[in-house]
């Protein structure tokens, strides 16, 4: 788990500092560069960053639902999940990289329908990526990502597991994200039991 979370951290890294356009005496916007030295330097940088910003321990709530691939000796599960947006960067500008990476944790207690079945507990680290480098918009903005961590419950015992998703920014400023996500669940034990379809819709936001 440390070398993942290394890993990531690097990885966040390598793309922030490709796809940054600043630098210490110009920016590079509308395909061209604004120099300090310009009289509309400080007018341009507001514009600038209102588009290109980083944000940092955003808090947010969600809804999960995880359909197991046997459901009907384990039922269907749902419940609130707690995520917390740990860094996000927007950049929309054409050098490569993508323009909206985030990277989160989150967690979550699932009720099963079915009432014999225990709740199910999930923690995860997440990392997402748009697909677009420049979209030009802050709405629906489709993303691709991948979580690690780990399911347990009671009668099936603790696993770890790792989830490629797909999903949509429905909203992407830099104080609030509400996003709709689905991937597909490939626990480590279990496996002819758990895996299966998980969903989520869910929403981040500043607090200052």
């Amino acid at each position: 788990m440390k070398s993942i979370t290394i890993s990531v951290v690097l990885l966040i890294a390598v793309v922030t500092g490709i796809s940054q356009e600043v630098k210490r005496d110009s920016i590079f916007y509308k395909d061209r560069f604004y120099y300090t030295t310009d009289p509309d330097f400080e007018q341009t940088l507001k514009e600038y960053e209102k588009l290109n910003y980083e944000a940092y321990f955003m808090p947010g709530l969600g809804f999960s639902l995880y359909t197991p691939k046997e459901t009907d000796s384990t039922g269907l599960f749902n419940g609130i999940t707690v995520n917390y947006l740990i860094y996000s960067k927007m950049y929309q500008n054409d050098k490569p990289g993508p323009s909206i990476v985030r990277f989160y944790t989150k967690l979550s207690i699932m009720k099963s329908d079915d009432k014999e079945i225990k709740d199910l507990f999930c923690y995860s680290v997440g990392l997402s990526f748009s697909f677009e480098k420049n979209p030009k918009r802050s709405y629906l903005v489709p993303f691709f990502g991948l979580e690690f961590g780990g399911l347990s419950q009671s009668q099936w015992g603790t696993t770890g597991q790792f989830t490629p998703t797909l999903g949509l920014h429905l909203i992407s400023k830099r104080n609030l994200f509400i996003n709709f996500q689905g991937g597909y669940v490939y626990p480590v034990t279990q496996f002819d039991i758990i895996q299966g379809l998980y969903l989520e819709a869910g929403i981040n936001f500043a607090l200052w």
